[in-house]
């Protein structure tokens, strides 16, 4: 998945705790990590070309959909007992120098079990671990027995027997018997002191309080983050708990791009910290404003509803936090929710239409001028507006089919599924006459403002914002040959004469 930051996946509780963490070459292949509550991804770029960056989007919303279907096991506390957390329990703290936090914290740098520690937790954790010294020929572990401790090697040498064969040894900066810190299990293997050696070691209990606390923070932040989006915000707290164990964290780095218009969509984000863009929106003529999201608000959903195509580029323009859901986790999660999500999805169209863009209405106005849209087929071959006669005063929003606009300037514009028109119109005054004409290709249905529907909840209409042209077409069918003046040849190549015309018409 591009520069997916992953670690180990817990291990099963099969009882092979004990081995240390720089074994001898005989560590496992190592899985992306499955953190207990949120599984967390960290996605990087430096210098990427367009296609690369497009391929890194795509490998990571498959890596999402993989962790969601790893998720419902992980639904078992990994835990041997419950915790009593209503019990007072504060962690011991054991003097050590600068140099020894240093170590034992580049020591856990690449162990799993502390990944999804904050810094913060993580210093706790160092504080709790105590100095012990221990004469060379000592057993630290036993096979068999129930362990309770972690260690990091300071300094001396390990080594490692199962059944009384040597299987490996550690020496400074190894640590081993970090899966006592989940399981109350027998230890995998004993662990012989060859020379003296300095541990650090921190007992289960204190770890246990600590990843439970910090499980119990994440919930809150995100529970918090979910009441922001609208179409969760009245929820009853065991949906949102349904709804937050489902969720992958993913990361961004600021500039990474984290949709690309045109990608089958297979992810729907929550963004949880930082900022992100939609831009580059729509495939048609139709000029959509840029727009800039925080915490709280969500994106990707479209091509998950409708099974259409990206309909915009999402980039990072900070370091940002997603929550995200795969497609089928999204599809039976909030399945109940479609229609106040489709609610959701109109109104952020209708607030990238530069009337309403350019616009400072109250989110109460846009939520209502959504609810006024209407659905309209018109069936193919309808003309819904002619040059020269009195104007229809609507906006309309193409949700599917295909429109043709032929502007009196001799322009014509090819409109597709989200593509809108009309909106020239609606600023002018009643009874103004049309300078296009406008017709249905295919049967094409549309999502319909009217003007006076409009006006019923803003006042008036001086209060929208400026229009923008749509963007030239690409290919212009009305011109014909005999509508150019030929001037110069430009060049000659293989194939044929490059001549210079005007469009007698425009010029």
């Amino acid at each position: 998945m591009g520069n997916c930051k992953s670690t180990p996946a817990v291990p099963p509780s099969g009882g092979q705790n004990g081995t240390a963490t720089k074994l001898a070459e005989k560590k496992p292949k190592q899985a992306p990590v499955i953190q207990p509550e949120q599984d967390d991804m960290d996605s990087s770029t430096g210098s990427k070309t367009e296609d690369a960056k497009n391929a890194d989007a795509v490998e990571r919303e498959k890596m999402i959909n993989i962790h969601s279907r790893v998720r419902p096991q992980r639904g078992q506390n990994i835990f041997a007992e419950p915790l009593d957390m209503g019990e007072d329990y504060v962690t011991p703290t054991y003097p050590k120098s600068d140099q020894a936090i240093q170590f034992i914290d580049t020591s856990l740098a690449d162990n799993f079990i502390f990944a999804s520690l904050t810094q913060k937790e993580r210093r706790l954790l160092i504080d709790a671990m105590m100095l012990e010294t221990k004469p060379a020929g000592t057993i630290i572990i036993q096979q068999g027995d129930i362990g309770d401790y972690f260690y990091v090697v300071e300094d001396g040498h390990i080594s490692f027997s199962v059944d009384g064969n040597h299987v490996g040894a550690c020496t400074r900066g190894a640590s081993f018997g970090e899966l006592a810190l989940l399981y109350n299990c027998p230890r995998a293997a004993t662990c012989i002191a060859n020379t003296d050696v300095r541990l650090w070691k921190v007992e289960q209990r204190t770890f246990r309080h600590m990843l439970a606390n910090n499980t119990a923070n994440q919930q809150k932040d995100i529970h918090d983050v979910l009441r922001k989006v609208p179409f969760l915000s009245e929820l009853e707290d065991n949906m949102l708990l349904k709804i937050s164990d489902a969720l992958t964290t993913v990361t961004f780095p600021e500039g990474e791009r984290i949709i690309n218009k045109g990608d089958v969509g297979e992810v729907f984000y929550i963004l949880r910290e930082g900022t992100v863009k939609v831009h580059d929106i729509g495939f048609g003529d139709s000029q959509y404003v840029d727009q800039n999201l925080g915490p709280g608000d969500f994106f990707g959903e479209r091509a998950l509803l409708t099974g259409e195509p990206r309909f915009a580029h999402i980039s990072a323009t900070s370091n940002c936090s997603t929550l995200c859901l795969s497609r089928d986790t999204f599809e039976k999660t909030l399945g109940p929710l479609q229609d106040l999500i489709d609610h959701a999805m109109k109104k952020r169209v209708l607030m990238g239409v530069p009337i309403f863009a350019h616009s400072n209405f109250q989110p109460y106005e846009m939520a209502r001028l959504t609810d006024l849209v209407t659905e309209v087929t018109f069936p193919k071959g309808e003309v819904l507006a002619e040059e020269g006669q009195p104007a229809k005063q609507n906006l309309y929003i193409i949700r599917s089919g295909r429109i043709v606009v032929a502007h009196d300037n001799g322009m014509i514009n090819y409109l597709t599924q989200g593509d809108y028109f009309g909106e020239n119109s609606i600023q002018e005054e009643d009874g103004a006459i049309s300078h296009q004409t406008i017709s249905a290709e295919e049967d094409t249905t549309c999502g319909v403002l009217t003007k006076s529907a409009i006006e019923s909840v803003i006042g008036t209409v001086s209060r929208l914002g400026k229009t923008l042209p749509p963007v030239t077409s690409k290919l212009d069918r009305s011109i014909k040959f005999k509508d150019l003046i030929k001037f110069r040849i430009l060049g000659v190549g293989t194939f044929g004469k490059v001549w210079l015309f005007s469009h007698k018409k425009t010029g």
